[in-house]
């Protein structure tokens, strides 16, 4: 079942809407660097991914709770899935780190993913222009730009880019579902998270328990981007 983003879908500029409500990859919108935007005029073509519709002031944010996690992965199934990342590469992961000695130990689950940096050294490092910040906050690649020089994969201080072989080594990462989230709906890790310690909504226009998440993160948090991780010494829920 697709979830939709509270408040969402019903405002959803037209700019932001698919032809037909077709589901396009995210591959194509990475790949040919356009979207397929929908308004009074017709349909409009955006040549380059810089140019990627406006998101009409959202601002878009992830929550991921470490102690409601399970390990199940299925949000790196769900993400491999939808976007097709090549293959041993996925734009999110869920390693376990354990801690202490028996009978005292511990297991956690740590997701490593594109934190989408506010002010991201893979877009410092970019001699091309792909590497570029949607006006959503969303850290995203423009394909034809990107030559596969590799420079932003060496800038990521998470490890969160790699070259698709398959594409000339264009470097591809998390875009927090970008497409889905012009649909008003949720990413896919979100969607299918079992144990909901994924969170996600709108910054700019907070609700429910996205709401209670951001108010457990103080203000200059919430500015170093639009993913944060909370768990170990972190205040959590749990189910």
């Amino acid at each position: 079942m697709e979830r939709r983003i509270a408040g969402h879908a019903r405002n959803m500029p037209s700019a932001f809407m698919l032809q037909g409500n077709e589901m396009v990859s995210r591959r194509e919108f990475v790949r040919n660097g356009f979207f397929i935007c929908v308004g009074t005029g017709g349909i409009l073509t955006c040549e380059r991914a810089g140019a990627l519709p406006s998101s009409g002031g959202r601002r878009w944010t992830m929550i991921i709770d470490g102690n409601r996690c399970t390990g199940c992965q299925s949000c790196m199934v769900a993400c491999k899935l939808q976007s097709n990342s090549a293959p041993g590469q996925f734009h999110t992961r869920v390693s376990e780190q354990e801690s202490g000695v028996y009978p005292h130990g511990t297991i956690r689950f740590v997701a490593s993913l594109c934190r989408h940096c506010d002010n991201p050294p893979c877009v410092a490092a970019c001699r091309t222009g792909a590497a570029f910040v949607h006006d959503s906050g969303l850290v995203m690649t423009d394909w034809r730009r990107c030559d596969g020089n590799g420079a932003c994969i060496r800038a990521c201080p998470h490890g969160a880019r790699w070259p698709d072989p398959r594409f000339g080594d264009r470097a591809d990462k998390c875009d927090l579902c970008i497409h889905r989230i012009g649909q008003g709906l949720e990413p896919a890790c979100v969607e299918n998270c079992a144990s909901k310690a994924r969170v996600f909504g709108r910054l700019d226009r907070p609700e429910g328990e996205f709401s209670r998440y951001l108010a457990r993160l103080d203000a200059k948090r919430l500015k170093t981007g639009a993913v944060h991780l909370l768990g170990g010494d972190e205040k959590g829920e749990r189910s």
